[in-house]
């Protein structure tokens, strides 16, 4: 039997991508090739300072964008093509959600301003969301949604329905998924969620997420462009998709769906507050970490047991300093010591 009353967890703005028009000095294009040959050159990812904030210039383009500049905020891409905006910017979600999404908006405002001039700003993607507990969705459901899109794909796993996805994410328009977030956590390690959660969440029971993508064409075909006007206007935006362009109804007899009467637990969903809120930095990525951790463990478990095993230790404290020995000759071995290996990883996870 379906639990019609839902528990909002929490909503608002899951990503934010931003285009940025410009004149980039020429002495910054030179500094970026400079910092990409020498990406290339090392196979790593340097540093690179952009304005106050050191960052890390990538070895490889960032989609169209020939330079990529990295840093745990967010990556920020370049390009001297007339054919493309000069900027591209995405923000990473646990940012977002530390600062708040019009706090993060301005703070790479004034990081690229301090370093270019005036930049015209516009949202290429933006990401709405809301996390629910009290609705198990299941296979089933899915005939009682109705979509103004025709394209629905059904994710499952061993039997249990993981999500549904409505839309194209490619086409640039809109899109929608509906998923077990807790199941998506444990393959991303983004147990931060838990923190902006807090005692709202019930460890025993899954959170369903309803997700909206709109990209570039959808949001010009509102009338907005700039990320003030784009973030100003979220609460009607999620009250049109949630009542125009997907809901979830109760069957009746009538041939047609559409006229069949929306579902308690849809109303609840349009009802979604979809606030901005700032949880803090270091928590949003204690918890990034925590969970990479998580994910990490059991792995690493498997091989240091193995390892003891082959080396004939008999307990933890044994097996330690063969670890060590171990490790030391592998590294002499290999050119590479460990405590490279360590801060190269450190810019790979971008936890620097």
């Amino acid at each position: 039997m379906r639990v019609a009353t839902l528990t909002e967890l929490t909503s608002g703005v899951d990503a934010l991508y931003l285009s940025g028009r410009a004149a980039l000095p020429s002495s910054l294009l030179d500094r970026l090739e400079s910092g990409r040959e020498e990406a290339i050159a090392l196979d790593a990812r340097p540093p690179f300072q952009f304005g106050a904030l050191e960052m890390f210039i990538a070895p490889h383009s960032f989609g169209k964008y020939r330079y990529s500049l990295e840093h745990p905020f967010g990556r920020v891409g370049f390009t001297p093509s007339a054919k493309l905006p000069a900027i591209r910017v995405q923000q990473r979600s646990e940012f977002l959600h530390g600062v708040g999404t019009g706090a993060a908006m301005n703070f790479f405002r004034d990081l690229l301003e301090s370093e270019i001039g005036p930049v015209m700003l516009s949202v290429s993607r933006v990401d709405l969301f809301a996390d629910f507990q009290g609705w198990d969705l299941v296979g089933d459901d899915r005939g009682s949604f109705v979509c103004r899109s025709h394209e629905t794909a059904t994710y499952e796993a061993d039997e249990h329905l993981n999500g549904l996805q409505f839309g194209k994410r490619s086409s640039g328009t809109v899109s929608a998924r509906l998923y077990d977030k807790t199941v998506e956590m444990k393959t991303t390690g983004s147990d931060y969620w838990r923190t902006i959660w807090a005692d709202r969440y019930d460890p025993d029971r899954p959170v369903l997420r309803v997700e909206f993508e709109l990209g570039r064409t959808a949001i010009r075909e509102f009338g907005l462009d700039d990320p003030e006007s784009v973030l100003a206007a979220t609460g009607s935006l999620w009250a049109y998709l949630t009542s125009k362009w997907l809901t979830f109804r109760v069957p009746t007899g009538d041939g047609t769906k559409s006229r069949w009467p929306v579902a308690p637990e849809w109303e609840a969903v349009s009802r979604a507050s979809v606030v901005d809120g700032d949880y803090g930095v270091e928590r949003m990525y204690a918890g990034k970490r925590r969970g990479k951790l998580n994910n990490l463990m059991p792995g690493l478990v498997g091989y240091l047991a193995a390892f003891g095993a082959l080396t004939d230790c008999q307990d933890f404290d044994r097996l330690v300093p063969v670890l060590n020995v171990h490790l030391r000759q592998y590294a002499e071995e290999s050119g590479t010591s460990f405590d490279w290996r360590i801060f190269a990883k450190r810019r790979e996870l971008a936890l620097l």
